[in-house]
């Protein structure tokens, strides 16, 4: 690990994970179960580019949750009383050595917390667009999903293939009957079983069990993150991510005071065939609306 590191991952590394955020969290319940994914995405259609994130998904009775570990790490720090500091030396080094996938958050997904059947029957998305926190609530609902004959291991776990299409993306997915839980990383659920790998056919985005643990796990817990989620500004799925597309997002009170049209959208890498080849978010419906 290189020493510009030290100061920043001592905070995360060096303290129990759960004792280091006490300060900034409100406990829900307790979970009665913790899986850790390893979160793919291609930046480029070509897959010459991609970045991969550790994802937690934390499950009650009642209430799950799901985030980026990197994104968690990275808000633990800035929750310190001198996180502003180890933060901006530590992306001033990696600065200055042009070496930018070492930043502290070079391999984040996403900042997106998101917290299933919270409130009862909801599917809540805490999200941050510049300095702007905002929130998502939709309807808790699974996935359409039609199973398959093929079967495999993961894990040590027998697993059956089950198919859906999905707000612009089709999806196949691997779910063991011998965990009863109806739940899976992301926004998937709807089966009888949990789901313990998932990509779309395209293999833009991928999310893979690394582990899973049933003992000795922080309660579901709901962050008090950067921004602020108290203050969050509501807003509905696909306006937030054409704001999110047109490059408008950031603007403090930007749901009141700006229009869609307002904003310009941000460039797209191209290849040499002037084809678009980066990397879109993984509900791709808001183009058609």
């Amino acid at each position: 690990m290189k020493p510009m590191f030290y100061s920043l991952f001592a905070l995360c590394f060096l303290m129990p994970t759960y004792a280091q955020t006490v300060d900034f969290i409100k406990e829900l319940e307790p979970a009665i179960l913790q899986c850790t994914y390893r979160c793919t995405m291609k930046l480029d259609t070509l897959g010459t580019n991609t970045k991969t994130d550790q994802m937690i998904l934390r499950i009650e009775k009642n209430i799950s949750q799901f985030y980026s570990y990197t994104a968690y790490r990275t808000d633990s720090i800035w929750k310190t009383s001198n996180g502003k500091r180890i933060w901006g030396n530590a992306m001033v080094r990696a600065i200055r050595s042009k070496n930018h996938a070492q930043m502290p958050n070079a391999n984040m997904v996403t900042n997106d917390y998101i917290y299933k059947n919270y409130p009862e029957g909801k599917l809540s998305t805490y999200a941050q667009l510049g300095v702007t926190s905002v929130q998502i609530e939709e309807d808790y609902t699974g996935q359409d999903w039609t199973l398959q004959d093929s079967t495999k291991t993961l894990l040590g776990y027998p697993c059956q293939l089950a198919t859906c299409s999905f707000r612009g993306r089709d999806y196949q997915t691997w779910f063991t009957s011998d965990i009863p839980i109806d739940n899976g990383p992301w926004k998937f659920k709807g089966l009888p079983g949990l789901i313990l790998e998932v990509y779309d056919t395209q293999r833009h985005y991928q999310f893979q069990i690394e582990g899973i643990e049933r003992t000795n796990i922080a309660p579901v817990c709901f962050y008090y993150t950067l921004p602020d989620p108290r203050t969050a500004e509501r807003t509905d799925r696909i306006r937030y991510l054409q704001l999110k597309e047109e490059g408008t997002a950031g603007v403090p009170g930007f749901i009141q005071k700006t229009g869609l049209s307002g904003g310009k959208k941000k460039d797209r890498q191209k290849n040499a065939q002037r084809q678009c080849i980066a990397y879109d978010y993984m509900e791709t419906d808001y183009h058609t609306h």
